[in-house]
């Protein structure tokens, strides 16, 4: 089968044995899979991830080579590995959180070699997490549902409420994923900062009530006329001093969320925090029901997730996307359909 791997530092599409699904696993046919953030984040720094989890005393392996990378999948069940129970059928569509059972171990997909990610034809999921895809929705909706989870996870661990003021920084494809989120939970003010004018078009469709351009204009000054007594702040960049920036600017109780992922080590000043008496939340990942709910939204068209979706490439068109998602103005998220390779 083809696949796109990391290779030598390049993205290169090259032919590997189709996997045979093991106990409660299934063989699945990528019908469509979205490139994320984390995926350029872990092409362009691989080493320095596997670093930082070593010296954190976290799981880690060499990832800047031989790695299948996509998460964020449609697929169709194509065969069934021995223990399955088997209440769906060959042929059905289905999604997943991704993420792969190997015996008594538990591996990422798309972020360990022992796993095929979805930047290929063909790939295993675990059997008991699967999700079929209602009759009726597209590809494109059920492939945007692991990154919608990540904006729903974020916004239910602020415990947010109708009352709150949102400000989401960074409306790249988690921040849009938050103010999707933020527009489902109810909440009528939301305020999102993005220096891309592409982006900021971006998040008035998704839902946001005011956009910004920090070059232009303070968000945090934004937030402070308001004079609202329930400020959260959504940080969706992951660039060195940004939570410092925004320690400083908050106003006071604001609770600070952190989906951004910084690859760099950050500060803060603690007299800063403590004074205002802030609230740090750090959010990764998403549970079941919240992957539910997310391919649930997209089903039932809860959100406005079209002007998501802003390009579409075969295998062969993945290193150029890879590029191209370096220029905020050109798009948000890329599609990348097997099948057409």
């Amino acid at each position: 089968m083809k696949v796109v791997i990391v290779r030598d530092r390049a993205l290169v599409v090259e032919e590997i044995p189709t996997p045979t699904p093991g106990s409660g696993q299934v063989l699945v046919k990528v019908r469509s899979c979205g490139i994320c953030g984390s995926d350029l984040h872990l092409f362009k720094h691989g080493p320095e991830l596997v670093a930082q989890a070593k010296a954190a005393g976290l799981p880690h392996e060499a990832i800047d080579h031989d790695l299948v990378m996509g998460h964020e999948f449609v697929a169709e069940i194509v065969e069934f590995g021995p223990g399955c129970q088997q209440t769906l059928s060959i042929g059905d569509r289905v999604c997943s959180m991704p993420f792969l059972q190997q015996g008594d171990h538990i591996a990422p997909i798309g972020a360990t070699k022992t796993t095929t990610g979805a930047y290929a034809e063909y790939m295993l999921l675990t059997e008991a997490i699967l999700l079929p895809v209602p009759d009726g929705m597209s590809d494109d909706a059920a492939a945007l549902a692991e990154p919608l989870a990540i904006g729903i996870h974020a916004v239910a661990k602020a415990q947010i409420t109708e009352a709150d003021v949102a400000l989401v920084i960074g409306c790249g494809p988690i921040g849009l994923a938050v103010i999707a989120a933020l527009k489902m939970q109810g909440v009528t003010t939301i305020i999102a900062s993005d220096y891309s004018a592409r982006r900021r078009e971006l998040a008035e469709q998704m839902g946001a009530t005011q956009v910004i351009n920090p070059a232009t204009a303070s968000p945090y000054q934004s937030l402070q006329n308001l004079g609202a007594l329930k400020n959260v702040i959504f940080e969706c960049v992951g660039i060195k001093g940004l939570i410092g920036q925004i320690v400083n600017e908050a106003p006071r109780l604001t609770r600070i969320i952190v989906a951004g992922v910084c690859m760099e080590e950050d500060n803060f000043a603690p007299m800063v925090a403590v004074s205002k008496e802030l609230l740090l939340q750090f959010v990764t990942y998403y549970q079941q029901q919240e992957f539910a709910a997310a391919l649930e939204a997209l089903a039932n068209n809860k959100i406005n997730w079209r002007p998501w979706i802003t390009g579409k490439v075969d295998l062969h068109g993945v290193a150029k996307a890879f590029e191209e998602l370096k220029n905020p103005e050109l798009h948000a998220k890329i599609l990348i359909e097997p099948s057409q390779s």
